[in-house]
């Protein structure tokens, strides 16, 4: 046991009651007192007793996603297996203490648990911060019968799960800029060939090659259709964090996290439109990943985004062997620092977007709800969930 029994608020109502009628007895020279004092008492020590028994070879599992977004509500799954040959009454879970993890309610309880059986239960959380959460543990409590002493378990139950960060919002004019702006290099030597098959459709949207439009699609759904054709490449972007620690160190870490939700937020937005992007980043070492679309590259880029911290080189030591700004790639540089000095780094023909969130107009690449928040909707990260899955 990892914690000492306590007594309830009833329990120590039932522990002073006995002692009064102890006293008295004792003072009074009655002894009918002194044994009814022992009725509340025994009453205390049967409790304590089954509270043991109940909280003996009881096992629980956590059924994590493995993925989430921070500040998304996921579904935690529990479940409690009782190895004993024993029914189990009233136990109360309440997860490891992670100071990140808002729950809907303090402690999850489970009514009843059948002897060799298992019962599944759980409950609605909230991971505040990106990264790594790993949950180790679980305390079971049980105040059954009485409800007049309470005792806690520690149980072994190691869990993890990856948080990413929240995408930001683009504003429609830096969605406009991104497009109008992409280096468009024709088809592929499949489609030249006529050799490219069709493996699916998708609802049009803004950059797409209006020639590709389904009409039959189009009219049996209502609303404009394109097909998708393997090999056709329309455009690519590299998307390059520069995470360099500049500037006041009061606001670093807000500013790595302005920087880490727009990648998420241009990566939303990139799997989005169904064109190849690629991430680039330097911690400790360089991470350059491979050009990529649809949702496993998305959930790729996200989840080093959500292992992202502040990088140990400038970004004009390492952005040489990223190769960005060729002639079928657009590069997006997002910096901590001020524009002047990563627009010094870069070829002066690679005609990268480059956004610094320590300037003033970091606000116009961004938009915002009406509440004033400018990440993506939860409604709208689960639906992109759905569809990876």
């Amino acid at each position: 046991m990892a914690y000492l029994p306590r007594p309830t608020r009833t329990g120590w109502y039932f522990w002073g009651g006995a002692s009064l009628l102890f006293f008295a007895g004792v003072w009074y020279q009655e002894n009918a007192f002194v044994l009814l004092s022992c009725i509340p008492l025994a009453m205390l020590l049967v409790n304590l007793a089954l509270c043991w028994l109940g909280l003996r070879r009881i096992e629980v599992r956590r059924e994590l996603p493995g993925y989430t977004h921070a500040g998304e509500a996921v579904d935690v799954g529990l479940v409690v297996i009782n190895r004993s040959r024993l029914p189990r009454f009233g136990l109360e879970l309440v997860d490891g203490k992670l100071p990140d993890l808002y729950r809907d309610e303090p402690a999850t309880l489970v009514q009843y648990v059948r002897p060799g059986h298992a019962q599944r239960t759980g409950y609605a959380a909230v991971f505040g911060r990106r990264g790594r959460h790993d949950m180790h543990w679980f305390e079971v409590a049980c105040a059954f019968p009485f409800g007049l002493a309470r005792l806690k378990r520690r149980v072994a139950c190691h869990s993890e799960t990856v948080v990413y960060p929240r995408p930001y919002r683009l504003s429609r004019e830096f969605e406009r800029l991104l497009l109008r702006g992409a280096r468009f290099f024709g088809e592929s030597s499949a489609s030249n060939r006529g050799q490219e098959e069709v493996f699916g459709v998708r609802e049009y949207l803004p950059g797409h090659n209006v020639a590709r439009i389904h009409w039959p699609t189009t009219a049996r759904t209502g609303k404009p259709m394109v097909l998708e054709l393997e090999g056709r490449q329309d455009a690519s972007f590299c998307v390059i964090l520069d995470a360099f620690p500049v500037g006041e160190p009061a606001t670093l870490r807000t500013r790595l996290e302005s920087a880490i939700g727009l990648c998420a937020g241009l990566a939303y937005f990139f799997t989005g439109q169904g064109v190849l992007f690629r991430f680039a980043l330097h911690g400790e070492s360089l991470n350059l990943g491979a050009p990529g679309r649809g949702d496993s590259h998305y959930h790729a880029v996200m989840e080093r985004l959500a292992l992202a911290g502040l990088g140990e080189k400038p970004l004009g030591e390492w952005v040489g062997q990223v190769e960005a700004g060729g002639a079928r790639e657009s590069p997006v540089v997002v910096t901590l620092g001020p524009k002047e000095h990563a627009e010094a780094r870069l070829p002066a023909d690679s005609g990268a977007f480059i956004v610094s969130v320590a300037e003033q107009d970091f606000r116009h690449f961004v938009s915002f709800d009406p509440l004033g928040r400018r990440s993506v909707d939860v409604s709208e990260l689960s639906a992109r969930m759905q569809e990876a899955a």
